[in-house]
C-alpha cells in the first residue's frame, strides 16, 4: 500500500498536466513534494525509483507534445533537479533515520537500564530513598515503607526525623546537618524509627550524599535495614549471658535481684521490671523487688504495685502463676483485665510481658516487665524467658540454701562461741585446735597456755578414767556417748569435777579427723549429792507421812463406823422398848429423847462430812451478807448455856465492832463447833470465853477454854482431816475429825484465817478474823459505841 501511493499520486499529477497542458514549472514543486514524501515514507531504492517515475513524469508531456525546444529543455532541466534532489533527499532521510535509529536505540537501552534499576530497587532486602537536604523523603522503594509502616504516598509528606524516635533524633539531626555542610560524606547509626502503628523498629541507618546534575539542590541517599531480627536475638542472648553471669557470680538473691531486673529490661528493650512473690500460704503475690530507667513518672504505679496482693487466676499475673507459662499483653490500651492499667498508661507504659519462676517444678513467683512502646512477643522470646524463669528459680532456691547454710553456720559458731558448755576441738594427733570462750573461763586460762600446758594434762586424765570405765581413748576415734569424770585444777589452783563427752568427726572418706569434746563443770553436782541424799530422806519421811496419813483415814471410817452403829444400836434399842410397849409416858419421852440426839448425831455427821466434800470440790455456795458477829456469838452462848454441861460462858464483845460480810448460817456454824469442841474437851468443867474486836479491816473473834489443852505437837495438825487429839485423856473423847477442817475451810473461804493457842493443862484458844463489811455501807448497817 505504501508502494502503490507514490504511484498513484505521479499518476495524479501526470494526468492532470496532460489535461491541462500544463508546463513542466508548473508541476515540478507537485512531483518534488511526490519525492520528498516518498524519500520519508519509503526505502532508498523506493525513493530513487520514485524519482526516476518523476523525472520521467515530467519530460515525457513537453516531448508528446512537441513543444517548443526550449520547453523540452526546461523540462529535462527540472528532471534532472528532482532526480538530483531527490538523491540529496534521500542521502538526508537517511542520515536522519540513522540518527534517529541510534537515539532510539539509546532511549531503549536507558528505558531497560531504569526498568533494571527499579526491579532491582523494589527487589532489594534494603530500604532505599532520596530525602532533601531539609530529610524530606523524595524517593523510597516498597522495602522501606514496609520498614517503616507507612504507604508509599503517605512518606512524601513526612521527614527522616518525623519517622525516628524522639530519643535518637538529636542525633539524626547532628548527623544530617554535617552531611548538608559538606562535613561528612557519609554516617551510620543504629537507631528506633516509629511505624505508622506506633510500634517501634530499630533500624540500620546509612546516609551518604548522592550527586545531583541540578543545580541548587542536594539529596541524600538512604539505606535503611530493619536490624529487628538481629536486636532481638542479640537482646536475647545477651540478656541470657547477663542471667547466667549473675547467677554464677555468688551474690546473694537480696543482691543479685535489682541485676537481673536491669539486665532484663536493658537487654529486651524495657523500661520496669518487678518481681512478685507468692506468700508462704501461697494465697496472693505481691512485689518484692523492682527496677526501671532513670525516668519520672513511675511512683504512682509503683506504689500501686506494693499496695496489690493478686490472687492465683487474677488478671495477667495470675494467669501466669496458675498456669506456669508466658503471657503478655501488646498493646495496654486494647485491654481491660489488667489490674493497674489505668496507672501502667499514665506513667507511659504501654506494653506488659510476664513469665514465671519456677522452683522444682512449682511457680514461686513471676516477674513483670513493661515497656513504654507498643512491642511483639515472638516464639524464640517466649522459650528464653521460660529457661530464664526456671534458671531463676533454681538460684533462688541455691541462694536460699547457702543462706541457710550461711545462717546456720554462723549460728553452730555463736553456740560455739556462747556455749555455756566448754567445747573443744582436738585434731587427730591429739593437739588442741580450738576452744570456746567457756573452757577457758571455767580453767581461767588463756588459749597458748589451754593448749601447752592444761590440755595435755586433760587428755590423759580423760584416758585413764576411760580406761578404769573399760572406754576407749579419746583418739581411739570410737565414739560412744558415754562421759567420764575427772579432777582437774585451774590456773588458780581450784580444783573441779569436770564430765567429758566426746564424738568423733570423720573426714569425707569416713576417717576420724577431729574430735570434739563437751567439757562441763559438774562441781556442784558432786557438792549437792548429799544435798540429794537428804532429799531423799525427806521423800521416805513424806511417804511415811502418807502412810501415816492412810493409817489415820482408816482410823476415821473406825471412827465413822463406831459413831453410827453406836448411834443406830441405841435407836435400834429405844424403838424395840417402845414398840412392845407397857411403858409410862414419862419413859416414852425419855426414850424419844435419845433416839432424837442420837439421830441427830448421825446427821451432824453426814452434814460435816458433805460439807467438806462441797467445800474441796468448790460447789458450796457463800450467800454474803451483812452480819453482825457479835450478835451471832451471843446466839452460841444461849444454846450452849441451856445444855447439861457444867462449863462456865463468858462474853467478852465489843460494843463498837462494826459488822462484818459473810454467811450468817456459815459463821454460826464456825462458832458453833468451837463452841462444841471447848465444851467438849473441858470434861471437868471450866470456862468458856467468847470475845470479839477489831483488828485493822476485819473482826477478831476467839474461843477460848481451860480444858485438857493441846500438846506441842499436835497443835500443827488440828486442822487437817481425820486428825484427833490423841494424847492424854482427850484420846478417850469421842469425834470424826472433821468439825475444824469444816471451820478452817469455811473461814479461808470468808477471806479470813484461823489458829490456835493452847498448853497442856491449861486450855486452848481459837482465833479466827473475818472481813469488815464495806466502808460505803450505810450508817443503818453499822453499829457504834
Amino acid at each position: 500500500m505504501r508502494q502503490a501511493t507514490p504511484l498513484a499520486a505521479i499518476a495524479t499529477v501526470f494526468a492532470v498536466e496532460a489535461a491541462a497542458g500544463a508546463g513542466p514549472v508548473l508541476v515540478f514543486p507537485l512531483y518534488l513534494t511526490i519525492i520528498l514524501l516518498t524519500a520519508l515514507q519509503l526505502s532508498r531504492a523506493e525513493s530513487l525509483a520514485t524519482a526516476v517515475l518523476v523525472a520521467i513524469a515530467i519530460v515525457i508531456p513537453p516531448l508528446v507534445r512537441a513543444d517548443q525546444p526550449g520547453d523540452i529543455a526546461t523540462a529535462v532541466l527540472l528532471a534532472v533537479v528532482l532526480i538530483a534532489a531527490a538523491v540529496a533527499i534521500i542521502a538526508v532521510v537517511s542520515q536522519v533515520r540513522q540518527k534517529a535509529a541510534t537515539a532510539q536505540r539509546r532511549a531503549d537501552e536507558i528505558a531497560a537500564s531504569e526498568e533494571r534499576m527499579r526491579m532491582m530497587l523494589e527487589a532489594a532486602m534494603v530500604g532505599l530513598a532520596l530525602v532533601d537536604g531539609d530529610g524530606k523523603w523524595q524517593q523510597v522503594n516498597d522495602r522501606l515503607a514496609v520498614i517503616l509502616g507507612r504507604s508509599r504516598d503517605e512518606l512524601p509528606n513526612l521527614t527522616i526525623e518525623e519517622v525516628t524516635e524522639e530519643a535518637d533524633r538529636e542525633v539524626l539531626g547532628e548527623a544530617l546537618g554535617h552531611l548538608r555542610s559538606g562535613d561528612i560524606v557519609r554516617w551510620e547509626a543504629d537507631l528506633y524509627q516509629v511505624r505508622g502503628d506506633g510500634t517501634r523498629v530499630p533500624v540500620s541507618v546509612a546516609i551518604s550524599t548522592a550527586p545531583t546534575r541540578t543545580s541548587g539542590q542536594s539529596l541524600l541517599l538512604v539505606q535503611e535495614t530493619d536490624i529487628s531480627p538481629r536486636k532481638r536475638l542479640d537482646g536475647l542472648r545477651d540478656c541470657m549471658v547477663g542471667i547466667r553471669h549473675v547467677i554464677v557470680s555468688g551474690l546473694t538473691w537480696e543482691q543479685a535481684v535489682p541485676q537481673l531486673l536491669g539486665g532484663l529490661c536493658s537487654h529486651l528493650d524495657l523500661d520496669l521490671a518487678q518481681f512478685w512473690a507468692a506468700d508462704h500460704d501461697r494465697q496472693a503475690l505481691r512485689v518484692r523487688h523492682y527496677w526501671h530507667r532513670e525516668a519520672a513518672g513511675f511512683e504512682a504505679f509503683r506504689e500501686e504495685s506494693r499496695a496489690t496482693a493478686i490472687p492465683m487466676g487474677s488478671g495477667l499475673l495470675g494467669r501466669v502463676w496458675q498456669s506456669g507459662v508466658v503471657a503478655a499483653i501488646e498493646d495496654l490500651s486494647r485491654v481491660s483485665d489488667y489490674s493497674h492499667s489505668d496507672l501502667a498508661r499514665a506513667a507511659g507504659l504501654n506494653s506488659v510481658l510476664a513469665f514465671p519462676v519456677v522452683e522444682s517444678g512449682v511457680v514461686i513467683g513471676a516477674i513483670e516487665l513493661l515497656a513504654r512502646h507498643v512491642r511483639e512477643v515472638q516464639d524464640d522470646e517466649v522459650t528464653m524467658l521460660s529457661t530464664a524463669g526456671v534458671e531463676i528459680g533454681q538460684f533462688i532456691r541455691r541462694s536460699d540454701t547457702a543462706q541457710a547454710l550461711r545462717r546456720s553456720e554462723a549460728d553452730h559458731r555463736a553456740i560455739f562461741e556462747r556455749s555455756p558448755i566448754g567445747i573443744v576441738r582436738v585434731g587427730g594427733d591429739g593437739e588442741l585446735v580450738e576452744s570456746n570462750p567457756a573452757v577457758l573461763s571455767m580453767l581461767e586460762y588463756d588459749f597458748e597456755a589451754m593448749r601447752s600446758s592444761a590440755w595435755p594434762d586433760l587428755l590423759r586424765a580423760y584416758d585413764q578414767a576411760a580406761a578404769r570405765q573399760q572406754m576407749a581413748p579419746l583418739l581411739a576415734g570410737i565414739t560412744s556417748g558415754s562421759s567420764v569424770q575427772i579432777r582437774a585444777a585451774t590456773a588458780g589452783g581450784k580444783w573441779l569435777w569436770l564430765q567429758l563427752t566426746a564424738t568423733s568427726i570423720p573426714d569425707s572418706n569416713g576417717r576420724p579427723e577431729h574430735v570434739l569434746v563437751m567439757i562441763e563443770d559438774v562441781t556442784t553436782v558432786r557438792e549437792t549429792s548429799d544435798q540429794l541424799a537428804e532429799a531423799l530422806e525427806s521423800q521416805r519421811n513424806a511417804n511415811a507421812n502418807l502412810e501415816k496419813l492412810d493409817h489415820t483415814k482408816t482410823e476415821f471410817l473406825s471412827i465413822v463406823s463406831h459413831e453410827f452403829r453406836t448411834a443406830l444400836t441405841g435407836i435400834q434399842g429405844f424403838s424395840e422398848l417402845i414398840r412392845d410397849g407397857g411403858l409410862e409416858a414419862e419413859e416414852v419421852r425419855a426414850y424419844g429423847g435419845y433416839i432424837f440426839n442420837d439421830a441427830d448425831r448421825i446427821n451432824r455427821l453426814i452434814g460435816d462430812m458433805l460439807d467438806l466434800d462441797r467445800m474441796e470440790s468448790g460447789r458450796m455456795s457463800m450467800r454474803s451478807g451483812d452480819v453482825d458477829i457479835n450478835e451471832v456469838l451471843s446466839e452460841a452462848i444461849e444454846r450452849a448455856s441451856t445444855g447439861l454441861s457444867a462449863v462456865e460462858f463468858e462474853a467478852d464483845l465489843d460494843p463498837r465492832l462494826p459488822i462484818v460480810s459473810g454467811d450468817r448460817d456459815r459463821l454460826i456454824q464456825v462458832v458453833s463447833n468451837l463452841v462444841n469442841n471447848a465444851v467438849k474437851y473441858s470434861p471437868d468443867g471450866g470456862r468458856v470465853t467468847l470475845s470479839s474486836r477489831g483488828d485493822g479491816g476485819f473482826a477478831l473473834v476467839s474461843v477460848t477454854d481451860t480444858g485438857l489443852g493441846i500438846a506441842p505437837d499436835e497443835i500443827g495438825h488440828v486442822f487437817e482431816r481425820f486428825r484427833r487429839v490423841r494424847s492424854g485423856a482427850a484420846q478417850s473423847i469421842p469425834g470424826t475429825g472433821l468439825g475444824l477442817t469444816i471451820v478452817k475451810q469455811i473461814v479461808e473461804m470468808h477471806g479470813g484465817r484461823i489458829w490456835v493457842e493452847s498448853a497442856v493443862g491449861h486450855g486452848s484458844a481459837f482465833h479466827f478474823t473475818i472481813p469488815l463489811a464495806a466502808e460505803d455501807a450505810s450508817p443503818l448497817q453499822r453499829r457504834h459505841a
